[in-house]
């Protein structure tokens, strides 16, 4: 019988112990001269910035209502390797785990996405407006050579540096700003497991300290992560959706019962 290790630091512990998110004696990142696993979840995915203010309480408060009026209209919790799309956004969701290679020398961003878009089938579209905001537009050169990769994790990489991001909404992948993407949150509700739901909390502290730390309203973004009795509601942009939903299965897998 498996058993649930008792506390935040074993379960941390034996957890980045078993599973392997990167070759490198970090769990979580790279050591030196070796590379980080570009689909292990990247605790790291922007410049540092100046610590905000972690939002009020009426933040959480009004993700919690969200999330118990959609309950009550009948909205079921999914498993995190199912969570609800409709069709053409799972289309989109599918494909970001196609196998992909690219090469883009100092290659027009607009350019690239349209390649992209063309051997993946999906539409892609940038929010131009979002770029203007930080000065940048369409034409901006990206630079990267990939072999066997996901379409996510060419996207992570590729739009990274611009401090860029993707996500799902109204049925295509849009290409935004960061700040433009935490602007635009994805609520979603994950079932959790009867030994892992009595250990809500422990399950949050990890993974949000893990998944993209500083996206999370513990260290001032905007995301926020709670449990209802077995359902543990999360509110963050596709990308760390994808991450966690990656996260989470992996945790449920191991320890789940």
């Amino acid at each position: 019988m498996r058993v649930l290790p008792a506390t935040l630091a074993a379960l941390l512990f034996v957890f980045s112990s078993s599973i392997v998110w990167s070759q490198s004696a970090d769990p979580f990142g790279a050591s030196s001269g070796q590379p980080a696993d570009p689909f292990a979840p990247q605790p790291g995915t922007r410049p540092a910035k100046p610590q905000k203010a972690a939002p009020p309480k009426s933040v959480r408060g009004a993700v919690l209502q969200k999330a118990k009026q959609a309950l009550a209209e009948g909205r079921k919790p999914q498993s995190p390797k199912t969570r609800m799309h409709n069709e053409a956004e799972q289309r989109i969701n599918a494909a970001l785990s196609d196998e992909t290679s690219i090469t883009f020398i100092e290659t027009p961003l607009q350019e690239a996405l349209q390649t992209l878009s063309a051997q993946h089938n999906i539409p892609i579209v940038i929010d131009l407006r979002a770029l203007e905001e930080i000065g940048l537009d369409a034409g901006v050169g990206v630079t990267i050579d990939l072999k066997n990769v996901t379409l996510r994790a060419a996207l992570r990489l590729m739009l990274r540096d611009l401090d860029l991001t993707y996500m799902i909404k109204d049925e295509v992948m849009q290409i935004t700003t960061v700040e433009a993407a935490e602007d635009n949150l994805v609520l979603a509700m994950y079932v959790l497991p009867e030994n892992l739901a009595a250990k809500a909390d422990q399950v949050i502290k990890v993974m949000t300290s893990t998944v993209v730390p500083d996206t999370w309203e513990t260290l001032g973004g905007n995301s926020t992560a709670l449990a209802i009795d077995h359902v543990l509601v999360i509110s963050t942009t596709s990308d760390v959706h994808d991450q966690s939903e990656k996260f989470l299965t992996m945790l449920i897998d191991k320890y789940g019962k």
